[in-house]
């Protein structure tokens, strides 16, 4: 019996076929085909008889003519890729038209196979079989990557609310953290550990995901709740030697992060730091003989040698002095040729960020993706400034 096209809904059970040809005789034969083989089958006569079923009945699959009067099925098989879920339904495109430009123009228009006249019928049903399988494992596939990116969207919100606000009291600190994926490997913090002494440091973790965000979190509680055995929270070079020993790389060399520890004497205007391969600091002073200084004490990753004792160097700040904390994925922007853009470009940038006086780091952040081209960033950036007036 045929179906038309005002019936009730099909039950789910069973395949859906929405068969399109415009020779009764052709329909009638596939139809009996498929019924035999346990599929549910809608007719269609022609082009937009087919596109007003496939919005009403939503099928499983596409058995399509591509000779039509007035749409041609590749006519409409570009339409229903358009439709709602258009673009995952497959379409099998039944033609006598068997050369090379045919073929061409049926994947052109997004048709999932094609199979010519006269048809076998064990090769399509065969061919059917093929391509629903496909499109299941794709849609399961699909469900898996949506529950996956709802989940990470969760956990950078969780990050993103560890994070510290911006501050200004004693000094004024402003932070702007950016991942390039939903979820990076950076973290940073800044906070008072007495009334004098503040700590600030950025961590940058190698790779990304959540295997990454996990240790960077982990780091960031333990430095929060100051539970490293036998660390010295005034001494930077103390609290790397203190991770070096929690924290190793693992046999597949991962596990490793970068950091820029320091405390700042508010008091003193003393400002005592240790680094752990990770790029220097910035002491930007324009009203100074010499604006820039690059703090950097020359040590490797945390996680490497569990032996190799970390340094503290020392610098006293001038007023009128802003602080610069960062990752590389600020400066380490590819340009034309396989060049980097560079962290002497990075200066600049800060350069004319503080002439400019602009209100927020946003100014930086806009100007680095106008560097890269592209507003998604192939590294996170993570950027602290400590205005020490």
């Amino acid at each position: 019996m045929t179906h038309s096209l005002l019936q009730q809904p099909f039950p789910q059970k069973l395949p859906k076929v929405l068969l399109v040809d415009d020779d009764l005789f052709m329909r009638t034969l596939l139809r009996t085909q498929l019924e035999a083989a346990q599929y549910q089958v809608i007719e269609a006569k022609d082009g937009q008889q087919c596109l007003d079923a496939y919005q009403q009945y939503y099928p499983d699959i596409v058995l399509m003519d591509a000779q039509m009067p007035e749409m041609d099925g590749f006519t409409c098989c570009s339409k229903l890729k358009q439709l709602p879920n258009g673009i995952h339904t497959p379409v099998l495109m039944v033609t006598g038209l068997d050369d090379a430009a045919s073929v061409n123009l049926a994947f052109k228009v997004e048709a999932t196979d094609y199979i010519t006249k006269p048809i076998n019928p064990n090769v399509l049903l065969g061919r059917l079989r093929r391509i629903l399988q496909a499109t299941r494992a794709e849609a399961a596939l699909r469900k898996q990557h949506a529950l996956l990116q709802t989940e990470l969207h969760q956990a950078a919100k969780y990050v993103s609310a560890l994070l510290p606000k911006p501050y200004q009291e004693k000094v004024i600190i402003n932070r702007q953290f950016q991942p390039s994926l939903q979820l990076g490997g950076d973290a940073l913090d800044y906070y008072w550990l007495d009334d004098d002494n503040l700590a600030i440091y950025l961590i940058d973790v190698a790779g990304h995901g959540v295997k990454s965000a996990l240790l960077s979190v982990s780091i960031l509680n333990i430095l929060r709740t100051k539970s490293l055995p036998q660390a010295d929270f005034f001494s930077p070079s103390s609290v790397l030697n203190g991770l070096n020993q929690v924290f190793q790389m693992s046999d597949r060399g991962e596990d490793y992060f970068t950091m820029w520890y320091g405390i700042y004497n508010c008091q003193s205007r003393q400002l005592t730091y240790a680094s752990a391969g990770h790029p220097p600091a910035l002491l930007v002073s324009l009203e100074s003989q010499h604006p820039v200084k690059q703090l950097d004490t020359g040590g490797i990753p945390v996680g490497m040698f569990p032996e190799f004792d970390f340094e503290n160097h020392s610098q006293e700040v001038e007023s009128n002095t802003h602080l610069y904390i960062f990752s590389d994925g600020v400066y380490e922007i590819p340009q034309p040729e396989g060049k980097i853009w560079g962290i002497e470009n990075f200066i600049s940038l800060l350069k004319d960020y503080q002439q400019a006086n602009a209100n927020g780091l946003n100014y930086v952040l806009n100007k680095v993706k106008d560097v890269n081209g592209e507003p998604s960033l192939e590294d996170d950036f993570s950027l602290i400034e400590v205005v020490l007036a």
